[in-house]
């Protein structure tokens, strides 16, 4: 600016102040100085305004009529300002891979303490204590011995409350509906049965109370996205079946035939379609099929008809009491196939010893360890559980309490894992930790995990290894037939 033009508004400053001064004190609006116009300046680097000569009387800036405030500068569209997050919601338990539990969709007097108290932790269970499957009536009376064992959780022990149901699904509907009614449970755990378990599904699912550990292989058992309340304890039956025919293809080839005695249930359902689809595809051919009567008093006629198709292989896709008398029946024939029977038959104290060298040669996908397997006399858990039992005044190979040691030690695991959740030991914070669990169960062949993730991995049990008993002298034991077939996290979830 030059000097001329700061001269001139240094008098219009002067002249200002002079005006104010004899101004009426009535006056509202001050007098303003005339504005000038802009000296013309640069486009690109604009002069700064000038700078008071007299700090005591400063001179006031010109109004720029030319050049308005700029506006702010546009946001990029490419990098928009982000969102706050949004808050989760309290109602939703994350258990892996989608899958989700939403307590708004309980009953309004739901309450997700049921069962917890100050000193108890209360399961309930139904079971056949009588009829075909009555060996399974104990198994949890061992989930009791098994806590009795080890001792409370944060000072709580583990009660379980039983019923007998016969494997009769509407005794066990009527069992479920009534101690949900009267006996303030956490949730159910060891329920035998696909068709038992499938009976009361849904009130338990709509009713949001956990149905743990199913003592059945049915796929539908690992659907967390449509049933997140209900998890299984077995290996499912399709993997199990597709196992019996890759066995089948590397012992006997291609051109195998095979005959089918299933359990006329959704179990035996399970297992028969499995089979009869991965079948053709390894050069097996299914030449003959018979389902039988789930409170049959017997199967041998079955499989005498069976032996009509002089098949190079009999699969008993059934359970209890019919395994050994299929095995028996198989014996007394001249017709000499090699016998796949399901896991679910694996204890030889209560399947296989009441029918001695008979059972010979008898083949099975085992998961898990058996107390009266001879061979693992020496191993630390049969150790455990023989002891512990004997101690509890209670015979190891009767029955099957060994085999709710098996599910306690598992269960005992998951309470652990939701204690340590905010919140402590509830139904949320359980299934939280059932869909989630990982560990290495002592009672698992081959130090197979017992691993899910939600609807990443579904089911809990994904390795067996081929075993055959055999029975001399020497006792009756399994000897491995293959190395442990492990499918871990490969099963996937229900219907994917």
């Amino acid at each position: 600016m030059s000097k001329s033009l700061r001269i001139l508004f240094g008098l219009f400053a002067v002249f200002a102040l002079v005006a104010g001064s004899c101004g009426n004190d009535d006056d509202d609006a001050p007098v303003s100085a005339p504005a000038t116009s802009a000296p013309e300046e640069g486009p690109d680097e604009p002069e700064p305004a000038p700078a008071p000569e007299d700090e005591d009387e400063p001179e006031p800036e010109p109004e720029d009529e030319d050049e308005p405030t700029p506006e702010p500068e546009p946001e990029d569209e490419d990098e928009p300002t982000p969102e706050p997050g949004e808050p989760s919601d309290p109602n939703i338990t994350e258990l892996g891979g989608g899958a989700v539990i939403d307590i708004a969709e309980c009953p309004d007097e739901w309450d997700d303490y049921t069962g917890v108290t100050d000193t108890e932790i209360r399961f309930g269970s139904s079971l056949p204590r009588s009829g075909p499957l009555a060996g399974f009536g104990t198994i949890s009376d061992g989930i009791q011995l098994y806590f009795e064992r080890v001792g409370p959780i944060n000072g709580r022990n583990v009660v379980m409350v039983s019923r007998d149901d016969g494997y009769v699904p509407t005794r066990t509907v009527t069992n479920v509906e009534e101690m949900i009614d009267v006996e303030n449970l956490l949730g159910f755990a060891g329920i035998l049965g696909s068709p038992n378990n499938l009976a009361v599904r849904d009130v338990l699912d709509e009713n949001c109370i956990p149905q743990l550990f199913n003592l059945t292989g049915l796929p539908e058992w690992g659907d967390p996205a449509n049933y997140p309340w209900t998890t299984g304890a077995l290996m499912s039956y399709e993997t199990e079946a597709r196992v019996w025919c890759q066995h089948v293809a590397d012992e006997v080839g291609s051109g195998a035939t095979a005959a089918i005695l299933s359990l006329g249930n959704d179990a035996g359902e399970a297992w028969r379609v499995a089979f009869n689809e991965c079948a053709p595809g390894l050069g097996i051919e299914v030449v003959e099929e018979i389902k039988h009567d789930p409170q049959a008093d017997s199967v041998g006629a079955d499989v005498i008809n069976l032996a009509a198709s002089d098949a190079d292989v009999l699969v008993v896709a059934s359970s209890g009491a019919f395994c050994p008398q299929s095995v028996a029946t198989v014996a007394s024939l001249s017709w000499e196939p090699m016998v796949l029977v399901s896991n679910g038959c694996q204890s030889i104290s209560l399947f296989w010893a009441p029918i001695g060298p008979l059972a010979n040669g008898v083949r099975l996908v085992n998961t898990q360890k058996d107390v009266s397997d001879a061979s693992l006399a020496d191993d630390e858990w049969v150790q455990f559980v023989r002891s512990s039992l004997v101690d509890q005044g209670v015979d190891p190979e009767a029955a099957s309490h060994a085999l709710g040691y098996i599910v306690g030690e598992i269960l005992h695991e998951v309470l652990l894992a939701a204690a340590g959740m905010d919140g402590g030991i509830n139904r949320t914070n359980l299934m939280r930790a059932m869909w989630q669990v990982d560990f290495e169960s002592r009672g698992a062949l081959g130090n197979s995990p017992r691993a899910m993730d939600g609807a990443n991995d579904s089911y809990m049990v994904e390795a067996g290894r081929i075993e055959e008993l055999v029975v001399d002298a020497d006792g009756a034991r399994y000897v491995p037939i293959s190395d442990v077939i492990s499918f871990e996290g490969e099963t996937g979830t229900f219907g994917n």
